[in-house]
Parts: C-alpha cells; structure tokens; sequence
C-alpha cells in the first residue's frame, strides 16, 4: 500500500489503492475483489477496517455489492452526468487567478450555522475569493471553516485549492464527499460591483457542502458566479476514460 500523510484514515488508503487499480484496469467491471478477510490479511488491517473502505468505494458508484456473493467492480453509469467543479470552472485555455479578498472570524448565521450543523453564533473563519478569468472577475466565493484556536493557515494553499482540499488542509481530516446546490439569483450591490456589472441582474450560485464520515459537514462553499461569464460543463464517461 502507498505511504500516505500520517492523518489519513487506513481505511482510506485502502479504498484509493483499489480505485486505482479499478480506474487503472487492474479490476475491470464484473470482476470480484478479494473477500474481506483476504483484503484484511493483505493490509493486516481488521474487517471492519476493510468494510469501511469498501463502502467509500460503493459510495462513489465503483463497487457493488452482493450478499453470499461479495463485491464486485461496478459497470460505468453512463446516463449519471459527472460535473468538475476544480477551480478555474473548467475552463482551462484561459488564463486564470484567484485573488484573496479578506479572511475573517465571524459568527455563524442562520443559514450557514443550519447547512453546518452547529449552533447560529459559532466562531467561523470566512475567506473571500475573487476569481478571474484572462483579468476579468467572473466570480465571489465566501469560504467557510470551522475556527480553530492556532490553527496555522497557508493562505496560498487557501486562495488556490480546491474546496475539497482545502477543507482537508485546515481541518486535517479527508473530506468523504460533497453536496453541491446550482441555483439562480440576482446580484446584489457588493457582488455586483467586485463582478464589474450592475446589481439584479440574474448569477449562478453554487453551493458546494463538503463532509467526512457519517455525513459530518466539515465546510462550506458559496459562490456567486456571473451568468455570462462562468460556465459549468458536465459529461458521461467511463471509469477508464
């Protein structure tokens, strides 16, 4: 197994050696894996250990799973659409930055205390992006972290990383998924000037909500992107594509 940063979970390191060998055609679809108690013996990790890497893998539509039968490399959902959210909105001919605005400890309001679970009022660390595109400002993004006391932040690993990472980064724990909420709304007088256009007119908005294990929100992501200026492209493709 590949060494990994001390802080990343065994049974994580576990699910990315497997991924590999599936995106990599080591595992090909239909195939069966090795049984827990192989797998266990192969890593000298426990079966419960095991399991839990496996259910990542199931998570991400790469295994399934049979009972009496065992776990099986999964065929490509081709009709699933798959949206890349990295940084620069995929668009990677044009040159792209990201400039950071403020970092900030609030208190969390309503909404973000709601979509973070924990009570409104609790100290976050709020950094301010603002993204542009060959020089023009083509969206602001409102980062949120949970505060901890000495904490060290790398601003550069903040202003350039993607959420996911950054998440991961600050809190030290391996981000296990993402939920992400594409809506429409009109600009408000900051956004608009920091955009370079006027107020009210219609914005994407993108909400991007990262956890960790047992559906943990670990941080949340709110930008606000110009509807004429910032594109999101979603495609079907293989596991080997």
């Amino acid at each position: 197994m590949k060494t990994r940063e001390s802080f990343v979970p065994v049974y994580f390191q576990l699910a990315e050696d497997l991924k590999e060998k599936i995106l990599a055609g080591e595992l090909k679809p239909g195939d069966a894996l090795p049984s827990e108690t192989q797998l266990g013996e192969q890593y000298r990790i426990s079966k419960m250990t095991v399991r839990n890497g496996l259910r990542l893998l199931a998570q991400e539509g790469l295994i399934k799973s049979f009972r009496g039968k065992g776990n099986f490399v999964a065929h490509p959902n081709l009709s699933e659409l798959i949206l890349k959210l990295s940084d620069p909105g995929l668009e990677s001919s044009r040159s792209y930055d990201a400039k950071l605005l403020a970092i900030n400890v609030i208190s969390a309001e309503d909404g973000v205390a709601l979509r973070l679970q924990i009570k409104p009022g609790s100290k976050l660390i709020r950094f301010r992006r603002l993204l542009l595109m060959d020089k023009e400002p083509v969206a602001v993004e409102n980062r949120y972290l949970t505060y901890q006391r000495g904490q060290p932040l790398v601003e550069q690993e903040i202003k350039y990383a993607d959420f996911p990472e950054a998440v991961a980064k600050h809190t030290g724990i391996i981000t296990e998924g993402n939920q992400v909420t594409i809506s429409a709304v009109s600009l408000n007088q900051e956004d608009s000037e920091l955009l370079e256009t006027s107020s009210g007119i219609p914005a994407l908005k993108i909400e991007q909500l990262v956890y960790g294990r047992k559906n943990t929100p670990l941080g949340l992501s709110i930008m606000i992107c110009h509807g004429e200026k910032y594109h999101l492209i979603a495609s079907t493709r293989s596991f080997f594509s």
